[in-house]
């Protein structure tokens, strides 16, 4: 079915795209609001390639091809963690977007 979307990627998918070297942008679908000690909105994940003309949406499954969607900053950050992020940077407003990149790996890491 992936076949069929070209533009689209799922999580196990974008994992193996970051490792190419492509981004993480975090897009903001619809403004952040604070509810009590949480902040509520809308995002989604789309992998840019290097040169930045590939772009991929991050779906919920082969089977549905459906955008992932984020609607608490929480699960955003524990979604950009699980993909091996070391910090968060969310846009808050309509329209705003974001870049994250994995960590160049430390000596310890390398070997």
């Amino acid at each position: 079915m992936l076949e069929d979307a070209p533009n689209v990627v799922t999580e196990d998918g974008l994992r193996q795209l970051l490792a190419q070297g492509y981004s993480a942008e975090v897009v903001c679908r619809t403004a952040a609001e604070k509810r009590l000690n949480a902040w509520y909105g809308s995002w989604y994940v789309r992998a840019i390639g290097p040169s930045g003309g590939d772009e991929k949406i991050v779906v919920t499954s082969r089977n549905y091809i459906k955008a992932r969607e984020f609607k608490t900053v929480s699960g955003l950050v524990s979604f950009l963690s699980d993909i091996g992020m070391r910090t968060a940077h969310i846009p808050l407003e309509e329209g705003g977007r974001s870049l994250h990149q994995l960590p160049e790996p430390t000596p310890a890491q390398q070997g």
